[in-house]
């Protein structure tokens, strides 16, 4: 081993190998950094070195690139880089939202939908989906309230939809249609009394039926609009399930059309993530993929199920997670061919410290570092505070 002088101990460094104060006294194992307490400590104990085969590092062992692939602290460059994008992606986020909101505000008390306007929007959304699909994820908002909901979903169903018409390589035209039809998914609703769509308890058997009928509501006004009979049919069918168990017709497949497929994946989701003022949100994004993809497959296209976990990944962008090391950080990208490994910045190391440069991670589901949980609560809280 190699000797190594105290004056060389850096705080905040790692050593890749055990550090030893003796022959039978580990110092410093590959996931401790070296403190400033340590080092006065063994000033006190006047001790002059320490032996190690290891060298030093600037991040843990656990996290080195002989111990695991695809993994390093951000550059500055990267940072700089990413910034930038994550900031774009929220600037169109809230400008989508607040056309959307002016949009429906428009109908609601002149009864005008300008269908240009959505297509512009919607060409826009596409763009902005196809290069920065995991920035633009981070914003989707699921704790609207009553009467920012219909809003908020249209807006998170939208830009779900065209990741899974992006990632099955679907041609503009389509994807102009998809976005339309997702937009524009609910805008029956707008013409049921406002006390029922925005109600904030349980519905009576009643009610429910009054509510369902907005699909029809939506097919009626879009098709008033000279919308595309396409996407006027993605609001009639986008409760339909290929069972029969959906409504108001009980189509099963292949009767019921593309694009309603895909927004009744895609709502499922939004609506499973989305707290309520009479159904908190009880489901992560893990939890929801797991859920669609399981207990609820028979409800849903297997393609089109199987693009949106190839887009959004076991692990959805903004999952708290827990590593094998028992390491802990966020899902900040997910990679469309390898839906159980996404790319994690850790923040947290096994002992609970936070890392000053937090490291990306391309997880394994086979060795290396694996994802052996999802955080919640607190836990998930402070994962993402420091992501």
């Amino acid at each position: 081993m190699n000797g190594i002088p105290l004056s060389s101990l850096v705080p905040g460094t790692y050593f890749d190998e055990p550090v030893y104060l003796d022959a039978s006294y580990i110092l410093l194992t590959p996931d401790s950094p070296v403190t400033p307490e340590l080092v006065k400590r063994l000033q006190r104990w006047k001790y002059m070195q320490v032996a190690t085969d290891g060298k030093a590092k600037d991040v843990p062992g656990y996290l080195s690139r002989a111990n695991t692939a695809n993994m390093a602290p951000q550059t500055i460059d990267e940072d700089i880089q990413q910034n930038a994008q994550v900031e774009a992606a929220q600037k169109f986020h809230a400008e989508f939202t607040a056309f959307t909101d002016g949009l429906f505000a428009k109908y609601s008390l002149e009864g005008l939908l300008n269908l240009g306007q959505v297509t512009e929007w919607v060409k826009k959304a596409i763009q902005i989906v196809h290069e920065s699909r995991d920035f633009l994820l981070r914003f989707l908002d699921v704790s609207a309230d009553a009467d920012r909901y219909m809003i908020t979903h249209a807006v998170n169903s939208t830009i779900l939809a065209l990741a899974i018409g992006d990632y099955l390589k679907a041609p503009p035209h389509r994807l102009i249609e998809l976005g339309q039809a997702c937009l524009l998914h609910e805008i029956g609703m707008l013409k049921l009394p406002p006390d029922l769509r925005r109600t904030s308890k349980i519905l009576s058997p009643e009610e429910r039926k009054a509510m369902s009928t907005h699909t029809l509501l939506g097919y009626r006004v879009l098709k008033g609009f000279s919308a595309p009979e396409n996407v006027a049919l993605a609001a009639l069918e986008h409760h339909e399930r290929i069972d029969g168990s959906g409504y108001p017709r009980a189509l099963s497949a292949p009767k019921i059309t593309d694009y309603a497929l895909i927004i009744g994946i895609v709502c499922s989701y939004d609506a499973m993530l989305s707290r309520r003022p009479y159904r908190p949100g009880t489901l992560d994004g893990h939890a929801t993929i797991r859920d669609l993809a399981q207990k609820n497959r028979k409800q849903y296209d297997e393609r089109i199920l199987k693009a949106l976990v190839y887009t959004l990944s076991i692990y959805p962008v903004g999952t708290a997670v827990l590593l094998s090391n028992n390491s802990r950080g966020m899902v900040v990208k997910t990679d469309p061919t390898k839906p159980r490994c996404p790319i994690v910045r850790v923040v947290l190391d096994p002992n609970g410290k936070g890392l000053v440069d937090p490291p990306l991670v391309q997880v394994s589901d086979t060795e290396g570092l694996t994802i052996t949980g999802v955080l919640v609560a607190d836990e998930a809280q402070q994962v993402k505070d420091l992501s």
